[in-house]
């Protein structure tokens, strides 16, 4: 992912900023002493510096389909932070300086990576790629740059791509169905009762299946089913309308899980 992120950011700098290759150089280097020095002409760097996750764009909710029989589940990707020290490099500061507001004025206005700038990979993420020039009080990090590599401080941007990382974590169950039985009085005296039959899984908030919960109707526990080796259990005798439904594993404490029957799905997911 990160040469196709390095091009396309390398793309941005050449078509959106109108900053010509045979100009200007646009590289990812560590800015060393000696690689500074060694520079012959006018350079735009993107160093690298920092890798995190963005634990506010965090999601827990799993991403389901259906189809033939199942519905598949997907977590979520994770998203991370890739936080860039952008410098320009030039013999003449006046160059540095024209360059660096070029590329920032660039910057700004584009708050996703441009469509016609990502690489086919980066064009296939979903959520897409994002961006943003950190506000002037975080930019404190970019010392930390200057003073790891030992090099007196220079203007500098911090610039951070958030990119969408793919966990590739599926699983299937099989499609949850409302049952309704119905039972007649005798002597037809009056219209069939009817009952609903439920089916549904029991996952932790990591997605996965837990096997030997006990399910139960809260304060009725005789209507108690214990979960199969991919989580799955079936409660009878619901009536239609709001449940809460009490399932406890591994001699823990209890947890009550509210929902409508009859509902879409029944996934419980606890703690």
């Amino acid at each position: 992912m990160l040469p196709g992120l390095h091009e396309s950011l390398r793309r941005l700098v050449h078509e959106k900023a109108r900053i010509l290759p045979g100009d200007v150089d646009v590289c990812f280097d560590a800015p060393r002493r000696e690689w500074i020095t060694s520079l012959t002409r006018p350079t735009l760097d993107f160093f690298l510096f920092d890798v995190r996750e963005n634990t506010e764009l965090r999601s827990t909710n799993l991403q389901s389909t259906r189809g033939n029989g199942s519905t598949q589940y997907r977590m979520p990707p994770r998203r991370f932070d890739m936080r860039y020290c952008v410098t320009a490099i030039s013999t003449l500061v006046e160059d540095e300086h024209a360059l660096l507001w070029r590329v920032l004025a660039t910057l700004l206005k584009h708050s996703e990576l441009p469509a016609d700038v990502l690489s086919e990979s980066l064009r296939a993420l979903d959520p897409p790629v994002c961006t943003q020039v950190q506000t002037p009080e975080e930019t404190g990090l970019l010392l930390d740059v200057w003073s790891g590599f030992e090099v007196p401080p220079r203007p500098a941007l911090l610039y951070v791509v958030t990119v969408p990382l793919e966990l590739d974590i599926t699983f299937e169950a099989p499609l949850v169905l409302t049952r309704i039985a119905r039972y007649p009085h005798p002597l037809g005296e009056r219209p069939p009762e009817s009952m609903l039959h439920i089916g549904g899984v029991v996952r932790d908030r990591s997605g996965r299946p837990l096997a030997n919960a006990v399910v139960s109707i809260d304060g009725r526990p005789a209507t108690a089913a214990s979960t199969d080796n991919e989580g799955r259990f079936v409660l009878t005798g619901l009536a239609e309308g709001p449940v809460r439904l009490s399932i406890t594993r591994d001699g823990r404490a209890a947890e009550v899980v509210a929902l409508e029957v009859p509902a879409d799905s029944y996934e419980l997911v606890i703690d």
